[in-house]
């Protein structure tokens, strides 16, 4: 192997901007196909849209394992998420004809934990050198920001209405469903503003450092 070559094997800014696309696209792909409306997007397991469902999630984990980060920690924890994911799609949820099971448990936890540590990137790493940053460094630590909070709002106002609600009132206005939804829509534009493809929200300086890698 030559020496000093550092251009490496994966480009960490091009998974970034694919996991950001999929996961923007799952809420758009999902209801289109489905046979039936979607009480949740986990819902579409039991649909026409199944196997969109779990291919996508599948590539989404994918990319979480294969994701390194700049750091150990960020490394470990792309991993879990990834790993997370894989488990969303192979452990369904309960649906409105069956009752919930174990697997349905394991899917909520691996639910909660991934859009966690979604959010821990949109926080932390993301943020690590834009956070307090002049020109647009400063403004996309400010929309990963917002995504951040996003999920995990989504994720506390669909708890707290599920433990609330009836679950006809939850059905009926849809509350898991567009939770989930915004969840997704947040954790796709963080990541897609990360891979740094969007010219109008990279510095010049950025852009000079990115085409010479």
């Amino acid at each position: 192997m030559q020496k000093g070559n550092r251009n490496p094997v994966f480009d960490y800014r091009a998974l970034r901007l694919l996991v950001g696309i999929i996961a923007f696209l799952l809420p758009i792909a999902v209801p289109l196909i489905a046979s039936t409306n979607l009480t949740s997007i986990s819902a579409s397991y039991y649909t026409n849209s199944r196997d969109i469902f779990v291919g996508m999630l599948f590539i989404v984990g994918s990319f979480l394992w294969a994701y390194n980060g700049h750091s150990t920690t960020e490394s470990v924890i792309s991993k879990i998420a990834g790993a997370a994911a894989l488990v969303i799609a192979v452990c369904p949820t309960a649906c409105d004809t069956c009752e919930a099971n174990l697997k349905s448990y394991i899917h909520y936890g691996a639910a909660v934990t991934l859009f966690l540590l979604l959010a821990y990137f949109c926080f932390g790493p993301f943020r690590k050198n834009t956070k307090n940053q002049p020109g647009k460094k400063g403004v996309r630590s400010k929309i990963y920001f917002s995504c951040g909070c996003v999920m995990l709002f989504c994720m506390l106002g669909a708890g707290i209405s599920k433990a609330a609600l009836p679950r006809e009132i939850m059905d009926r206005l849809d509350i898991t469903y567009w939770a989930e939804t915004f969840a997704l829509f947040a954790f796709g534009a963080a990541w897609i503003v990360a891979g740094k493809y969007i010219g109008f929200l990279v510095d010049k300086d950025e852009k000079l450092y990115l085409l010479k890698k």
